[in-house]
């Protein structure tokens, strides 16, 4: 009699074994399919998002901002840089990182600056980028020879746009300059 108690032991534990493997299989081929599934849907919600936001009235809103931007082209002054930069990118040469000494400081101050000049065509742009060296030591001459006070005064800003301007204006041959941008500006 003890011989059948072992052999009704041996059988249970592989009975048991058997289902906990099934359920595990079963599991499985259930938990990928609906994995699977919402990566599915998470991207086609994903992609119907994005043609919304690209709606053909928001491509006729911008193509009117464009073309009244052009419009104003003419002044200067009269629409704001963002505008401006945002519409005519291609034509806008970028001079970043430039570190200057101010006039008067001894070494012990320093100006930060990324600028931004926009040319008036395609040939002035490539012209400014053959002279960027050129272009850096007019910056660099210009904002070196201004004191701590006139670069700190924001009502000179202006002023030193217009000179900066005035003297890469010097050195083109096809263009001219249309603006001159601060992206950084600061004073340590």
């Amino acid at each position: 009699m003890p011989e059948k108690v072992q052999a009704q032991q041996v059988q249970t534990p592989q009975e048991q074994a058997v289902p906990q493997k099934s359920g595990k299989k079963t599991i499985f081929f259930v938990a990928i399919p609906i994995v699977l599934l919402q990566i599915v849907i998470a991207y086609l919600l994903v992609l119907d998002l994005n043609s919304k936001t690209n709606s053909p009235s928001d491509k006729k809103d911008e193509k009117a901002k464009t073309q009244a931007v052009d419009k104003k082209i003419g002044d200067e002054y009269k629409i704001n840089e963002s505008e401006y930069v945002i519409s005519h990118p291609e034509f806008l040469f970028v001079v970043k990182d430039l570190i200057v000494n101010p006039a008067g400081t001894g070494g012990l101050r320093y100006l930060l600056t990324s600028v931004g000049i926009e040319v008036t065509n395609e040939k002035a742009f490539a012209e400014i980028q053959s002279k960027e060296v050129i272009v850096n030591d007019i910056l660099i001459n210009v904002l070196s020879s201004k004191t701590l006070e006139e670069l700190s005064d924001v009502t000179k800003r202006k002023d030193l746009r217009r000179e900066i301007a005035k003297k890469v204006d010097e050195i083109l041959t096809q263009g001219r300059v249309q603006n001159v941008y601060f992206s950084k500006f600061i004073i340590q």
